[in-house]
């Protein structure tokens, strides 16, 4: 019986967040979340499909 329990009690866990994830990506969006300390290499969200290259000599 305790086993069963915390089994569903793990299912539950894992299907909320997966759940809740999709919910906020679709709401929210794909981009990446940018650091307010700057500490990540490549955390600024891309808006548009043009490579970097292209955006530099505007």
């Amino acid at each position: 019986m305790v086993p069963e329990l915390v089994f569903g009690f793990l299912v539950l866990v894992a299907a909320s967040y997966v759940g809740t994830t999709m919910a906020l990506r679709g709401f929210f969006g794909r981009e990446r979340y940018v650091s307010p300390f700057g500490n990540e290499s490549d955390a600024s969200p891309r808006t548009d499909d043009r490579s970097e290259d292209e955006t530099e000599d505007e």
